[in-house]
């Protein structure tokens, strides 16, 4: 009862618009794994779910299959009939979820589990190329006859894994589940799946997240060597690459959101396999190692989220910097336009007050007088420079104003230094006093 009452049939609908019969391949490529008791593990690929059909029957299957679209599997539909998935897990396509977890129980006490996982793939150059890394899993187990049997110790269920677009560590683990005589543990326990589901996606996600590190490590380098050249080549200065260090921020702040839904669905896990525990009387060593290692994999996921929002913080510091190595040599250029300003100044000073002392008295100190050239027969004429002889009040009044002038100006500039001085002094000892 409780399926056909959340069963949603837009999600259908919605997905079955998405499909078209020019955009999906032939076939979809389908792997499948299975482990019977008695017998040794199996590999097959399936070209169809119709195929898939005819292969049940297995105590512990997993199967990888394309990511859940309709352009890369046009049989999701058939394989929502063939294993009774929820019409939920499809619907959440549509809506592109970063995190889902949800669980279950269908009318023949199966009980189905699914998650979706996301993370961002950081690189440089950022052309604009998808970086996004989906996956999904579904958990599927069925009481078998042997559940009524409490004399026998053989595990009583089938389980089923569907792995929607697995990353490569998940098919590493799959081969070492191939060559284990474990693997029945899977069937006691189911959640031992789902460990290594988030097992394999923390090694994606923490393989990413050094290397968004490094990425920022080098840009914080590059800033750094930067804001050690401003007095000595400022041509390469300017020449800072602000697009890459915003997209390493926001790769910082995505992958920090792809952490987070992760440790919410990792807190779901563990909650719903709490209840389990009162299923486990019989053999309560494998549930404790299973709530055991899905704890241990919440403190891997915290550990990488502290390393980014390290990351995020110290990109938050990079982009400071580098718009305050701009800001520092717009001052240094300012500075070299001030000095050219002072120097103008000062010439002005010094020539300021025997102007205006001439300007003053109006008095021509230096004038020119001709007299008749008696020697000369044709009337020529002699040009005489005659310096007045009150010039000496330009001397006395000029030369005192002037430097009169100049020392007031330097007192002003040296007390202007030395309040500065006392102010770098102070906020010194103000952050000593802090950081004590």
């Amino acid at each position: 009862m409780m399926p056909s009452l959340t069963k949603d049939p837009q999600s259908i609908s919605r997905f079955e618009q998405g499909y078209t019969s020019s955009n999906v391949e032939a076939h979809s490529p389908f792997c499948l794994f299975q482990w019977h008791r008695g017998k040794h593990p199996t590999r097959k690929d399936i070209l169809s779910v119709d195929e898939l059909r005819n292969c049940g029957g297995w105590d512990l299957g997993i199967l990888t299959a394309p990511t859940d679209e309709p352009a890369s599997l046009p049989g999701l539909l058939k394989l929502v009939d063939l294993f009774g998935i929820p019409s939920d897990f499809v619907g959440e396509r549509s809506h592109a979820v970063t995190h889902s977890f949800g669980i279950r129980k269908l009318g023949d006490e199966s009980e189905i589990v699914w998650i979706r996982f996301l993370a961002l793939l950081p690189s440089l150059p950022f052309h604009g190329k998808p970086r996004w890394r989906r996956s999904a899993v579904v958990l599927k187990w069925v009481p078998t006859p042997s559940s009524n049997n409490k004399s026998t110790s053989a595990p009583s269920r089938q389980v089923t894994l569907i792995c929607f677009q697995p990353v490569e560590g998940i098919l590493v683990a799959i081969n070492r589940l191939f060559k284990s005589s474990r693997w029945e543990d899977a069937l006691r326990d189911p959640y031992f799946l789902i460990n290594a589901s988030f097992e394999t996606w923390h090694e994606l996600v923490d393989e990413n997240a050094w290397k968004l590190v490094d990425l920022s490590r080098e840009a914080e380098r590059s800033i750094f060597e930067r804001s050690a050249q401003l007095e000595i080549d400022s041509a390469e200065l300017l020449a800072i690459d602000y697009n890459s260090i915003h997209n390493l921020a926001k790769d910082a702040i995505h992958m920090v959101e792809g952490l987070d839904a992760s440790l919410r669905s990792l807190e779901c896990a563990l909650r719903y396999h709490s209840e389990m525990e009162k299923l486990q009387r019989d053999d309560p060593a494998i549930w404790e190692a299973t709530h055991r290692s899905l704890h241990y994999r919440r403190e891997m996921f915290h550990s990488t989220r502290l390393r980014m929002l390290s990351v995020d913080q110290r990109l938050k510091n990079i982009i400071n910097m580098a718009f305050n190595i701009g800001t520092m040599h717009d001052s240094r250029v300012m500075r070299q336009d001030s000095y050219v300003m002072k120097t103008l100044s000062i010439l002005a000073m010094v020539f300021l007050p025997i102007s205006t002392v001439s300007s003053i008295f109006g008095t021509q100190f230096f004038t020119t007088t001709t007299s008749p050239d008696p020697t000369s027969s044709t009337g020529a004429v002699n040009t005489s420079f005659v310096v007045n002889k009150k010039i000496w009040w330009l001397w006395t009044i000029s030369i005192p104003v002037t430097v009169v002038m100049l020392v007031g100006w330097g007192v002003w500039i040296k007390r202007s230094q030395l309040k500065a001085e006392r102010l770098t002094y102070w906020m010194k000892d103000v952050e000593k006093a802090k950081s004590a």
